[in-house]
């Protein structure tokens, strides 16, 4: 069922008919019963979030496939990850493989064996050097013929050396057969043995792998005077499932000879039980250029990513084309937010072939920021949040409480008044420049008091929706333009609001005002505004302004945004201007002036008693670079005098409403409140899009991503709040429910109606690397590469599921 539309036309129409009204209900009528089948199933879900760890650890191919070695893949932040540790040049020992959960309860006993035949040892161990001369050359055919000649006199060390040089050959038949000659030599049984079982498991023979794992065991003490003795201790106990008893030998070795196998090994050990920082720290004990890559991504896992890249830097001086190292660098450098860098190497990567499969290595899972709805972090960071610009919080008070500007002041307070408003009329300026002729004055004034009015009442879009029917009659006039960029601005469509800020700037360069509105909002938009802060500060000192107070006030406004210190406020006076107090308010956040900042939300408070944002900035800045987990209970009282005006959360600017809800959930009491809404949502007689508003953010912020989605789907499509904030945040929405596609969508569309929304092209960027459409994620990370663009709500780790099912 489409939407009322209100006719603007005649400015004094203020009732609808009973038709219209019957209609009305009908509709909302309609939407909750749309919205109730929704959440129906959603909320019949259990959500369960244990993860079977013993199951992973039960499934010994995949729990080797973890740790063998030959393979590179690592989790780059957060979850499960896949670790290789690439070896130097491979030597006697090998690594374990990933036979099936099989435990040994007996060990096989090994049948008679015979004695190694006594041979000159001085001339075996010529004769072996030239083999592995001939090996080493290249020379292979000739080295293994010679292999072959010298197992005539040592059957036991030419059948170990033959296996050996057939596993670097991947012929695991032949190799299995020569350790099997080895082994019945009688000699050096244990070392051989467990070699054999890596060769049965590559063959897939896994009963032969626990035949041989039993004879290595049963064998071991006669290896307890060779230098590699702890290390094929550790090795069976690997193969046996002992993963933790296996680091005692490993980290205290009976010799320093394989020393670097045991840092390796231990290391992929400590990776088994998540313990980043002890498998780092081990592999560094005896690193190799070829450690590099894996130091540099278990760098990543802990979250260091400059140390990763300098190390990825490192290995890629060696090893230039190394596409694992590339892929990786091409993530810690978005995780670090140099998108430059990132597209660079993902154009080096398709400079031969766009769809290079290297580019799919680590395939990316897109993902909202953890940190985001951590409450620990929140309520031990609220004022040292990063949120996406630094100074967006002052910037979005000082639009708050922006004034609103008239043309003929007498008439607008009349009729505000007669609307009963009285809270807010001392926030009306009167406009300087006038229209033209006398019935257009009236007629424009008529429209923008309405919109006063609805603003005052907190029905921002129907004063956004009055304030295009005044444009629509004078296009042309720096009055209308500034009020339409106030609204822009507290509905959070900062692309707008330059545009009309800027537009009457150029219409009026004496109004210093909507030049520093339009600088604030090129700012949160990543424009450069250098030039309207150079024309501001170029023509200040010519402009005729209408008092003293005011030429302070924009003088004070203007070193805000060219961060030069401000001396005092002593010129605000007793003036009652809301204004002056929120750019006080802003300038002690940005200088960390909590003195500051509660002055000023003190006398807003005065002004505005029931206000949300005075209310809660003022006791924020109480408890300020406090840890609000100690002071929950307090903040909490605020919200149970229920005495705060809720209509600017429902219907008002953007910022009650994002301030309620966040301060909601860093203490904790987003349960609490969601009832209370829901029951609002119920009644007939309330406006359903500011109450849908709320909850939608308020379960983002609680995690129930499915329930926000219906919430802003129903806006989007039912109630048509397709704004580019609404469209957002249900895309924020979308992803967080796991519904990519939806996502995408709504993102597409955000972008296009906010060109500057990097947030958006960011996320797109991501979302094609994970459907593996690299071409358009390249080309939306360039979008966000000329800023010191930080996304404040989306992130990615690695895919690995389509790893593991490699290994499964």
């Amino acid at each position: 069922m489409a939407a009322q539309e209100v006719d603007l036309n005649d400015p004094n129409t203020q009732e609808t008919s009973e038709q219209d009204s019957a209609n009305n209900q009908e509709q909302k009528s309609g939407i909750k019963q749309k919205i109730a089948t929704l959440l129906a199933p959603i909320l019949q879900k259990i959500p369960l979030n244990a993860i079977n760890i013993q199951a992973i650890k039960s499934n010994k191919k995949l729990l080797f496939a973890l740790i063998g070695a030959g393979i590179s893949i690592l989790l780059l932040i957060i979850g499960l990850v896949l670790f290789a540790l690439r070896g130097d040049k491979e030597e006697d020992l090998p690594p374990p493989p990933q036979p099936k959960p099989t435990k040994i309860s007996q060990a096989p006993q090994v049948k008679q064996l015979s004695q190694k035949n006594s041979i000159d040892a001085s001339e075996l161990g010529q004769m072996i050097k030239k083999a592995n001369l001939l090996y080493e050359q290249g020379d292979k055919l000739e080295a293994l013929d010679l292999f072959e000649q010298i197992a005539i006199f040592s059957q036991s060390l030419a059948g170990y050396n033959l296996g050996v040089i057939k596993l670097k050959e991947k012929e695991y038949q032949q190799a299995l057969q020569s350790f099997d000659m080895a082994i019945a030599s009688g000699e050096d049984v244990a070392v051989s043995a467990i070699n054999a079982a890596y060769a049965a498991h590559k063959l897939g023979k896994e009963e032969l792998v626990e035949y041989y794992v039993g004879i290595s065991s049963s064998h071991l003490l006669e290896a307890n005077k060779q230098s590699f003795y702890s290390l094929l201790y550790s090795l069976v106990d690997i193969y046996k499932g002992f993963y933790f008893e296996s680091l005692s030998s490993l980290l205290n070795p009976n010799s320093q000879s394989y020393q670097t196998h045991n840092n390796k090994l231990a290391a992929r050990v400590f990776l088994l039980f998540n313990d980043d920082y002890n498998a780092l720290a081990t592999l560094k004990k005896t690193p190799t250029k070829q450690d590099n890559l894996a130091i540099a991504q278990l760098h990543a896992r802990l979250g260091e990513y400059k140390q990763a890249r300098q190390y990825l830097y490192e290995y890629l001086s060696t090893f230039a084309k190394d596409p694992y190292a590339l892929m990786s660098l091409q993530l810690i450098e978005l995780k670090l937010g140099n998108f430059k860098e990132s597209v660079s190497i993902l154009n080096r990567m398709m400079r031969q072939d766009e769809k290079n499969p290297d580019l799919s290595l680590y395939p990316i899972r897109v993902k909202l920021k953890d940190e985001l709805f951590d409450i620990n972090k929140a309520q031990e960071s609220f004022w040292n949040r990063r949120f996406e610009h630094e100074q967006i919080l002052g910037y979005k008070i000082v639009y708050y409480y922006a004034p609103f500007r008239v043309f003929d002041a007498k008439q607008s307070l009349e009729m505000i008044q007669e609307g009963g408003i009285q809270a807010k009329i001392n926030n009306i300026e009167l406009a300087q420049s006038a229209l033209g002729e006398g019935g257009g004055i009236a007629k424009v004034n008529q429209i923008i008091t309405l919109a006063l009015r609805e603003a005052y009442q907190n029905n921002i879009r129907k004063a956004r929706d009055y304030m295009i029917q005044a444009l629509a009659i004078y296009p042309n006039h720096a009055i209308l333009h500034y009020n339409m960029g106030v609204i822009y601005a507290q509905m959070g469509d900062y692309d707008n609001a330059y545009t009309h800020f800027l537009r009457a700037y150029h219409l009026d360069t004496n109004d210093v005002l909507s030049g520093l509105f339009a600088v604030i909002s090129g700012r949160l938009t990543y424009r450069n505004v250098d030039r309207i802060l150079s024309s501001i500060s170029t023509d200040f000192s010519d402009i005729s302004f209408e008092s003293d107070e005011q030429k302070i006030f924009l003088l004070s406004f203007l070193r805000y945004l060219n961060n030069v210190p401000i001396e005092d406020f002593l010129w605000i006076g007793d003036t009652k201007k809301p204004i002056y107090y929120a750019l006080k308010s802003a300038y002690g956040i940005a200088k960390q002036n909590p003195k500051l900042v509660m002055e000023g939300f003190e006398t807003l408070k005065k002004l505005y008693p029931k206000d949300v944002v005075a209310n809660v900035m003022y006791e924020l800045a109480r408890f300020y670079k406090r840890d609000l987990k100690e002071v929950a209970l307090e903040l909490n009282e605020l919200y149970y005098k229920k005495d705060l005006d809720m209509g600017s959360i429902y219907f008002g600017a953007s910022l009650a409403r994002e301030l309620y809800i966040y301060v909601s959930f860093i203490t904790g009491t987003l349960l609490t409140i969601e009832p209370e809404l829901e029951n609002k949502l119920l009644s007939a007689n309330e406006n359903n899009a500011g109450i849908l508003q709320v909850l939608g953010l308020l379960n983002i912020y609680s995690g129930h991503f499915e329930k926000a989605f219906v919430y802003y789907n129903t806006l989007i499509d039912d109630l048509k709040e397709d704004d580019p904030q609404t469209r957002f945040l249900g895309a924020v929405a979308a992803l967080g429910a796991g519904r990519h596609e939806n996502a995408v969508a709504l993102l597409q569309i955000s972008k296009i109606e906010s060109a500057t929304n990097l947030e958006s092209k960011f996320a797109l960027g991501l979302l094609y690397q994970e459907v593996k459409n690299f071409k358009a994620a390249r080309d939306h990370y360039e979008q966000v590469s000329s800023s010191d663009f930080v996304s404040e709500y989306f992130d990615f780790e690695i895919d690995t599921n389509p790893l593991l099912k490699d290994y499964n």
